[in-house]
C-alpha cells in the first residue's frame, strides 16, 4: 500500500512538473526573444513584412510599367546619318568622271502626335565632288528640309486605335491594383485570424491549466479519505485516470498554443527564434452594423465588383478599336520641302528659305484586304468578350448579395451563441461548485465529480470557441465588404 501511495505521490509529482515546465519550455524564450504583441502592433508588422504583401506590391508595381511600352508609340525618335563614299568605278560615259566622292550629313525627327499624324522632318546635306569636266559647280552642295505627314481616316481614324491601346493598359493597371489590394487585404486578414488563434489556443491552455489543478485536487483529496475509509478504491482509481487525462489535455493544448504562435510568426514572417504572446483578449460586443449597410458598403468597397466594371469599360475600349480595324486603310500623305545648292555649304543652307525652290506633293494611300477575315473575327470576338464582361458584373454582383448575407448571418448567430454559451459556462460553474461541496459530506462519488468537471471543461472551452467565432465572424464579414483596411486605418 505504502508502494502504491509512493507511485502516486511521484505521478503527482511529475505532473505538476509538467504544468509548471510545459509552459516555460513551449511558450517562453530568452528575454530578448520575447515579444508582447497587440492586434495593433500585429497588423502593423503584417503590412511591413507579411511576404503576400510584397509579392502584390510587386505585382502591382511591374503591371505600371506596361504604360510606358504603350506610351512609346508616340515617343520622338531622333534618327542621323554621316557616310563618304568614293566611286572610281568605269563609268557608262565620257561625261562622268572617273572618281566621285559624294559626303552625306543628315539629320532628322519623327513623331507621331496623338491624332495619329505621323510626322518626319530631314534635314539632308550632301557634298558631291567629281574630277569630270563637264560639271559646271565643282564641288557643289545640297541641303534640303523636308517635311511628310501622314493622317489616318480609315483604319485607325485619327489615332483611335492608338490610344486605345493605351487606354487597355491603364484599365489593366487599374485592375492590377485592385487585384493587389485584395491580396493584401487577405493577408492581412489571415495575419488577424492567426492572432486571434493565438488568443484562443493561449485560454484554452489557460482553462486545461486549472482544470487539471482541479483533478489534481481529487485526486489528493480521494487518496486521503482512502486511508480512512470514506471512499472506496475504485474512486481513487478513477480520480488517477482523470489526472492522467487532464495531463494529457494539457500537453496537446500547450503543443496547438506552440503551433499557432509558429502560425503568426509565419503570417508576419517573424523569425521562429522570437516569442509571441498576446496582450488582446477576445473584444466584446462591438457590432452595431446592418444587412443594408453591410449592402451598400460592399458594393462600394468591394475590389472585384469594381474590377467587374472596368472589365467592361475596357471591352467598349476595344470593340471601338476592333470596330476601326474593319475600314479600310486610308492615309492623307502630304510632303513639304525646300532645298539650295551652292559649291558653298553655308550659302546652300541660306537658299533653302527661297520661294523658288520648293516642292509640295498630297495624295491619298489606299489598302484593304477583300476577305478581310482577320479584322472580322477579331471584332467578333470583342463584341463577345463585352457580353461576357456584363455577364460576370452580373455574378459578381449575385455573389457579392450571397456572400454578404451568409457572413452577417454568421455574425448575428455567433453574437447570439456567446450569451447561450456564457450562460452554459455560469450553470456548469453552478452544478460543479454544489457537487463539490456534496462531496465534502460524502455526498457524492467520483464519476459525478469527474463527469461534472468534463461538463466544465467543454462549457468554458466553447465559450471561448464561441467568442472566437464571433470575432473572426466580424473580420471575415468586414472582408467580405471590402471594408477591412478602411476599418483598421490602412486604406
Amino acid at each position: 500500500m505504502k508502494r502504491l501511495d509512493m507511485k502516486r505521490l511521484l505521478t503527482v509529482f511529475i505532473i505538476i512538473l509538467i504544468l509548471s515546465f510545459s509552459r516555460q519550455a513551449l511558450s517562453q524564450g530568452s528575454e530578448k526573444d520575447t515579444l508582447s504583441i497587440s492586434i495593433e502592433e500585429a497588423r502593423l508588422i503584417a503590412i511591413n513584412n507579411n511576404l503576400e504583401i510584397k509579392l502584390a506590391g510587386l505585382d502591382s508595381r511591374i503591371k505600371d510599367t506596361e504604360l510606358g511600352y504603350k506610351e512609346a508609340v508616340f515617343d520622338t525618335i531622333l534618327n542621323g546619318e554621316i557616310d563618304y563614299t568614293d566611286d572610281q568605278r568605269t563609268p557608262v560615259s565620257s561625261l562622268y568622271g572617273t572618281k566621285n566622292l559624294t559626303n552625306h550629313y543628315n539629320i532628322g525627327l519623327n513623331k507621331k502626335l496623338t491624332s495619329g499624324t505621323d510626322i518626319n522632318i530631314d534635314f539632308t546635306n550632301k557634298r558631291e565632288w567629281t574630277d569630270s569636266p563637264y560639271v559646271s559647280m565643282n564641288p557643289y552642295h545640297e541641303s534640303q528640309l523636308e517635311i511628310n505627314l501622314t493622317q489616318p481616316i480609315g483604319k485607325n481614324f485619327f489615332g483611335l486605335i492608338d490610344r486605345g491601346n493605351i487606354e487597355l493598359v491603364k484599365w489593366e493597371i487599374k485592375n492590377a491594383k485592385l487585384d493587389s489590394y485584395i491580396k493584401i487585404e487577405n493577408a492581412m486578414i489571415s495575419a488577424e485570424k492567426a492572432y486571434w488563434e493565438l488568443v484562443l489556443a493561449r485560454k484554452e491552455f489557460n482553462i486545461k491549466k486549472e482544470m487539471l489543478k482541479k483533478a489534481i485536487r481529487l485526486f489528493n483529496q480521494y487518496r486521503k479519505e482512502l486511508k480512512i475509509g470514506l471512499v472506496e478504491t475504485g474512486d481513487v482509481l478513477a480520480a488517477e485516470a482523470n489526472m492522467h487525462v487532464r495531463s494529457s489535455e494539457l500537453l496537446m493544448a500547450s503543443n496547438n498554443e506552440k503551433t499557432a504562435e509558429e502560425n503568426l510568426a509565419l503570417e508576419l514572417n517573424l523569425g521562429s527564434e522570437t516569442r509571441l504572446f498576446p496582450t488582446e483578449s477576445f473584444p466584446g460586443l462591438v457590432f452595431n452594423t446592418s444587412l443594408i449597410e453591410s449592402m451598400r458598403k460592399a458594393f462600394e468597397y468591394r475590389r472585384d465588383y469594381i474590377s467587374a466594371k472596368n472589365d467592361i469599360e475596357r471591352t467598349k475600349v476595344k470593340l471601338r478599336m476592333k470596330t476601326s480595324s474593319r475600314f479600310p486603310e486610308i492615309d492623307l500623305k502630304a510632303t513639304f520641302a525646300r532645298n539650295g545648292i551652292d559649291s558653298k555649304y553655308y550659302r546652300a543652307i541660306e537658299d533653302i528659305p527661297g520661294d523658288s525652290n520648293r516642292e509640295y506633293s498630297i495624295g491619298i494611300e489606299f489598302k484593304y484586304p477583300l476577305e478581310n477575315n482577320a479584322a472580322r473575327s477579331g471584332y467578333e470576338k470583342a463584341r463577345l468578350e463585352k457580353a461576357r464582361a456584363i455577364i460576370n458584373l452580373g455574378k459578381v454582383e449575385r455573389g457579392i448579395v450571397s456572400n454578404i448575407e451568409e457572413r452577417f448571418r454568421d455574425v448575428c448567430v455567433n453574437k447570439l451563441n456567446i450569451s447561450h454559451m456564457k450562460r452554459i459556462e455560469n450553470l456548469q460553474k453552478g452544478k460543479l461548485h454544489l457537487e463539490e461541496q456534496r462531496f465534502k459530506y460524502g455526498r457524492t462519488n467520483s464519476y459525478t465529480l469527474i463527469s461534472y468537471q468534463e461538463d466544465l471543461l467543454k462549457a468554458e472551452l466553447a465559450t471561448q470557441k464561441a467568442y472566437f467565432n464571433y470575432t473572426v465572424s466580424i473580420v471575415e464579414l468586414m472582408g467580405a465588404e471590402d471594408s477591412y483596411l478602411k476599418n483598421i486605418g490602412l486604406d
